[in-house]
């Protein structure tokens, strides 16, 4: 989400994303209901319906035009009150500062080229009190190299890594590439979370769930990283 690039893969991505809620990303954002909510990079608005069935009024944001279409569809056919725009993260020149009490970015800012401008920008929009959940691939165990390895000792699985100091557009990681662009960006742990205080975005908890069963490794290491995040007063 959140990249045009999304526009060449917009409908098999549609369905390939896993409509059922994300549990570990509702406990982060807690309740909203009377809250209004930016979902960014919106992608085909899954996370936009999620926080909506929640309570909250959302808009959902994305830069893919064949994205918003197909959240626009979903709208259509169930309507939520979810008001959908075009629009890039890194800037989100139609959205005035201080319009939402929390931003919600689901697996999303790997693929923004310009973390910094996204982050500042998600500061910009935010009420004073107000409150940023985001979702990533966990950058220490996705790292441009990467792999599994079977102990033949014991046939336990293990995650092996490389080239985490490389930071930059790399090929992604995930094995669903016809449902996604070809590439996104790998940054440290320690950028996104330096990139976070610089935006004026201070962390308030962190979760690692355990992954899907079809995948072993992923229950000895975390595959995506979640923070929720307090505006800090200015």
């Amino acid at each position: 989400m959140g990249d045009a690039g999304y526009d060449e893969v917009a409908e098999a991505y549609d369905a390939w994303v896993d409509q059922q809620p994300d549990r570990t990303l509702l406990d982060l954002i807690g309740p909203v209901a009377g809250l209004e909510v930016l979902s960014l990079a919106c992608g085909q608005g899954r996370d936009a319906r999620m926080v909506a069935r929640a309570g909250a009024t959302v808009t959902g944001v994305d830069t893919s035009a064949k994205l918003v279409d197909l959240a626009r569809r979903h709208e259509a056919g169930a309507a939520l009150g979810i008001r959908y725009l075009l629009g890039d993260a890194q800037t989100l020149d139609e959205v005035p500062d201080a319009s939402f009490d929390g931003v919600v970015c689901h697996m999303a800012l790997m693929d923004i080229p310009d973390l910094g401008a996204t982050l500042g920008t998600v500061r910009r929009v935010l009420r004073p009190h107000g409150w940023f959940v985001c979702s990533i691939n966990h950058p220490c165990f996705k790292p441009p190299r990467a792999g599994e390895l079977l102990d033949h000792r014991d046939g336990s699985v293990q995650r092996v890594v490389g080239q985490y100091f490389t930071e930059g557009e790399v090929p992604a990681p995930q094995r669903s590439h016809d449902a996604l662009p070809p590439t996104t960006h790998h940054r440290t742990l320690s950028t996104y979370l330096n990139g976070l205080a610089d935006a004026g975005l201070s962390l308030v908890a962190a979760a690692e769930p355990a992954g899907a069963a079809d995948r072993p490794v992923w229950h000895s290491v975390p595959c995506l990283l979640y923070l929720r995040c307090a505006a800090v007063p200015r």
